[in-house]
């Protein structure tokens, strides 16, 4: 069994898109379907067909490596023998012969060009179990020296907004960047999940909401990392900008004839 093409696999996320969509009715969707038409039937790699709610429409999307002439003109004969309001689809890569471009513009074909990079998988460090670990004793001590007891210190909530300070009141990092660092080095050698702990070379500070205790002096900051896959949402904005098409399409139609 071969590998489906980018272009395949992003029709396959175009069909499986589908079940999310809301703003339509989905009346029927068939992934490899076989679809009657007037004179005949026809395979397609996926017929869509939904309602507005006064209108029904059918689209077709096929993937082809290279869109070529003859095949965009099967493709128009089998688009003519489906009643109804149909748009064909084909996801391909760029064209540039203006003939073929043409060609698909006359037949109500829509030349969904991609190109190879936005089929390819994207990945993502993502943060947990964070914990900001603080030297109890520094701090015990600071409070008291402030006359402050059991009272509660603020920090920001936000990573980004986490300031971090030498002795010398210096800003030198935030939480966020730290974060940052360890992500990339995740990217780089893409290795299972790991716990991190973050200990400082030198005394360093987080700064506090509190006015008589501006900084806390760190231990060390521990989290986890993790790869994980995330969804590029090829399908899923393929299929909007689909819809959207379909019905400025057909509406563009209904126009012309009502004049």
């Amino acid at each position: 069994m071969t590998s489906p093409t980018i272009y395949q696999q992003a029709v396959r996320e175009i069909y499986e898109a589908i079940a999310s969509v809301d703003t339509v009715t989905t009346c029927n969707a068939q992934y490899n379907a076989v679809i009657e038409g007037k004179t005949s039937t026809h395979e397609a790699e996926v017929y869509w067909e939904f309602t507005d709610g006064d209108v029904t429409y059918k689209v077709i999307i096929e993937s082809k490596e290279q869109a070529s002439s003859p095949e965009l003109f099967t493709f128009m004969r089998t688009l003519r023998d489906i009643p109804g309001l149909v748009l064909g689809v084909v996801v391909t890569q760029p064209i540039y012969q203006k003939d073929i471009k043409e060609m698909a513009n006359k037949a109500g074909i829509l030349l969904y060009e991609m190109a190879e990079p936005a089929a390819k998988e994207t990945w993502e460090a993502v943060i947990g179990n964070i914990q900001i670990n603080i030297d109890k004793a520094w701090v015990k001590a600071a409070k008291e020296q402030a006359g402050l007891g059991d009272e509660s210190i603020q920090m920001s909530a936000e990573p980004k907004y986490s300031f971090i300070y030498d002795e010398a009141k210096n800003c030198i990092d935030t939480v966020q960047g730290i974060f940052d660092q360890y992500s990339k080095q995740k990217i780089d050698n893409n290795s299972g999940k790991q716990t991190i702990v973050h200990s400082f070379a030198a005394p360093a500070f987080l700064q506090t909401t509190h006015e008589l205790v501006p900084f806390i002096k760190l231990d060390n900051i521990t989290f986890d990392i993790e790869m994980l896959k995330i969804d590029n949402l090829v399908g899923t904005e393929m299929l909007e900008n689909i819809l959207e098409i379909t019905l400025k399409y057909f509406g563009n139609i209904a126009k012309k004839k009502s004049h």
